[in-house]
């Protein structure tokens, strides 16, 4: 085999771990979407999502034994010599698997990161949720501090979408990623009513690897 065979094979098989996750994801957000009551804070909707996660993750592929985990602390860099401060953070939601084709053992444990955040109309002054979506939740992956996704080429962002039109949301999320010096979202085929929208941009980091990219799925949430 090639210098390049076991990288090649390793960046292979992280596409296939990130589409089986944002494939449960999407789902898992459907499932949350038809429930018969659906909770309005941050909080009781990711606990929620939990369990809709492991529900499409069953029906979506019933052999896998990769699960999902919430709230878990970033996991160690072997590019750290000593503890670092993303360490103390703790994502959303991560996949953690181990990928056999990665050469260096330090290496081989991988996380799929997802950062959830509500979108949307605000209802405190103090909280403005489509710029914490930026600031508490992209730029997450980008700021050192927090490292989410760090050593990872990708990860996911989730927007619990309860109000506004789309258009007017994307361009209030847009206008804040540009004033931190974060590329827009690009919309990915449609705006999805009743469903999941999809967006995603990449950007550059200190983190490695840079660029990133970063997924958006956006649950339409909002009450007719």
């Amino acid at each position: 085999m090639s210098e390049d065979g076991p990288r090649l094979s390793s960046r292979r098989f992280w596409a296939e771990r990130e589409r089986r996750c944002l494939a449960i994801l999407g789902r898992g957000l459907m499932l949350l979407r038809d429930m018969a009551e659906v909770p309005e804070s941050e909080v009781d909707l990711n606990r929620c999502l939990y369990f809709c996660l492991s529900t499409a993750s069953s029906e979506l592929f019933p052999n896998e034994i990769i699960a999902h985990v919430s709230e878990c602390n970033n996991q160690p860099d072997s590019g750290d010599a000593t503890r670092a401060a993303r360490e103390l953070k703790r994502p959303d939601f991560q996949w953690v698997y181990r990928d056999r084709y990665e050469s260096d053992p330090h290496r081989s444990n991988k996380q799929f990161v997802v950062e959830c955040k509500r979108i949307g109309k605000s209802v405190r002054a103090d909280w403005v949720f489509n710029l914490n979506y930026v600031g508490h939740g992209v730029a997450r992956f980008r700021d050192s501090k927090w490292g989410y996704g760090a050593a990872m080429p990708s990860g996911a962002m989730v927007g619990y979408w309860q109000s506004m039109a789309g258009e007017q949301l994307v361009k209030e999320i847009n206008d804040e990623a540009q004033r931190i010096h974060l590329p827009a979202l690009t919309l990915i085929d449609t705006w999805n009513e009743r469903s999941v929208t999809r967006l995603e941009h990449e950007f550059e980091r200190p983190i490695m690897p840079s660029p990133f990219r970063l997924h958006h799925l956006w649950i339409d949430l909002r009450v007719e």
